[in-house]
């Protein structure tokens, strides 16, 4: 989210020219440049665009849009949390001060506006009245240095669940050591990410739980944008067989409270359901291994570089 750095294939030369320059883009999100800078908020992303020798681009969607003339290909992120060592539930709880039989609902991520968070209070608000007993597990720290406004959307949050009476209701861990995210992890029963943007596979966070076999609820990816052969890599060259649908995740309309409630009320009673949606999230996580992210990765830089790699 600096515009500076979208500048760095220019400023950095040699007296052979400048480096070959490979970028990735995690999103297309654009820097604050100044007061009603408008459209000119996209010239620096476009400029990284235009200067880079590849781009791969970690949303097949971002690939179709930013429509990049020369090298570029989709490569998804993996979890950004892997799991460690064998799962202990009862250990997790005894940790958190969670009692055994309550059931938990966590969030794992920054809480930035496209994340939902208001959904999931207001979601569990309607628990309070019809609900099982159950405690909404925020893992990990709430504000990330990529984003300035996470910290205000905390503190709306923080607010906004003070209003609705779900304090008692509320354990946050604040930052953890990735290890104990990963033990953490272990004490919830489903995860609820109601993204307000839909789900992506850009989203660690949403890799992480399914990795850990976390059921998860979260929302519809936007319409599917396959990019083109000449954009595939091996062995993400199947766009097909990574799409989040109702086999990995229960999925609800963006910002609709009650669905989500809804939702959450029936996984808590439908244990069965929980293991099948744990199951496919598993299977899901593992075609998204760092490995093999690496060696697409890697494969992709020498197409790019030619003989010089």
């Amino acid at each position: 989210m600096s515009a500076a750095v979208c500048l760095l294939p220019y400023a950095v030369r040699t007296g052979r020219g400048r480096p070959r320059f490979i970028s990735t883009f995690h999103d297309l999100r654009v820097p604050y440049l100044f007061p009603k800078a408008g459209a000119l908020r996209r010239v620096p992303s476009r400029v990284l665009l235009g200067a880079s020798d590849g781009c791969i681009f970690t949303d097949p969607g971002d690939l179709t849009s930013a429509r990049p003339r020369g090298r570029a290909a989709w490569i998804p992120i993996g979890p950004g949390v892997v799991p460690v060592g064998r799962p202990n539930r009862a250990a997790a709880r005894e940790r958190l001060h969670i009692d055994a039989d309550a059931f938990v609902i966590a969030y794992f991520g920054f809480m930035n506006a496209s994340k939902g968070v208001e959904t999931l209070l207001a979601a569990a608000q309607g628990l309070l009245r019809t609900g099982p007993d159950f405690r909404l597990l925020f893992l990990g720290a709430d504000q990330g240095v990529s984003d300035p406004t996470n910290m205000a959307t905390a503190a709306d949050v923080r607010s906004l669940a003070s209003q609705l009476g779900l304090e008692r209701r509320i354990v946050e861990t604040g930052w953890l050591p990735a290890p104990e995210i990963s033990r953490a992890l272990v004490a919830a029963d489903v995860a609820a990410l109601p993204y307000t943007d839909g789900a992506s596979l850009r989203r660690s966070s949403l890799v992480t739980c399914f990795a850990h076999g976390v059921p998860v609820v979260t929302t519809p990816s936007a319409p599917e944008t396959h990019p083109t052969r000449e954009h595939l890599v091996e062995p993400f060259d199947q766009p097909g067989d990574f799409r989040i649908d109702e086999k990995v995740a229960a999925l609800i309309a963006p910002g609709d409270a009650a669905a989500l409630a809804d939702q959450l009320r029936n996984l808590a009673a439908d244990a069965g359901r929980r293991k099948a949606l744990a199951r496919s999230g598993r299977q899901l996580a593992r075609r998204l291994a760092w490995p093999s992210i690496g060696g697409a990765t890697a494969g992709f830089y020498r197409s790019v570089l030619g003989t010089a790699a």
